[in-house]
């Protein structure tokens, strides 16, 4: 099994579409934001996909993710 990691710049990278295509290309992203959106009570993907950017950067969003 092959192990793969995904490192992301620090705080305020976050960006509208960000993570998009993997979401579209894999189940295990797909599940991964499931599970967050579920758990948040809120809707990630859509947060992540269609922002609004202003409401995506707050640093209490990716906290909670993190």
């Amino acid at each position: 099994m092959t192990k793969i990691a995904f490192v992301f710049p620090g705080q305020g990278a976050q960006y509208v579409g960000m993570g998009k295509t993997l979401y579209e290309n894999f189940s295990e992203a797909r599940q991964l934001f499931n599970a967050a959106s579920k758990r948040l009570r809120q809707d990630i993907a859509g947060l992540c996909f269609e922002g609004p950017e202003e409401e995506l950067k707050k640093q209490k969003i990716p906290n909670r993710l993190f």
